[in-house]
């Protein structure tokens, strides 16, 4: 199963800053830019709700949540090494 890369999902413009806290990893991630329609990116291509997984630089993580602030016009995606599952 390919999964969708950070890098690659967000255009990189508009008025909305994504950015990435990892709970179990100190990796950093460079912050991006988005445009609101691009929320649509998250949401998983079978309909089975928002994206459960996804990677950065190649490597998976699982998506523990997303949390958008309206106020500050931001998105930040909590990811974490291991999924539920492990």
């Amino acid at each position: 199963m390919n999964l969708p890369e950070y890098h690659l999902l967000f255009s990189n413009e508009g008025a909305i800053d994504v950015s990435v806290k990892f709970e179990d990893d100190e990796i950093m991630v460079p912050p991006k830019k988005m445009k609101p329609q691009e929320l649509a990116a998250l949401v998983a291509v079978d309909s089975a709700g928002f994206l459960p997984r996804m990677t950065f630089d190649d490597h998976p993580y699982a998506i523990r949540k997303y949390e958008i602030d309206p106020v500050k016009n931001k998105l930040t995606i909590f990811a974490r090494k291991k999924s539920d599952e492990n």
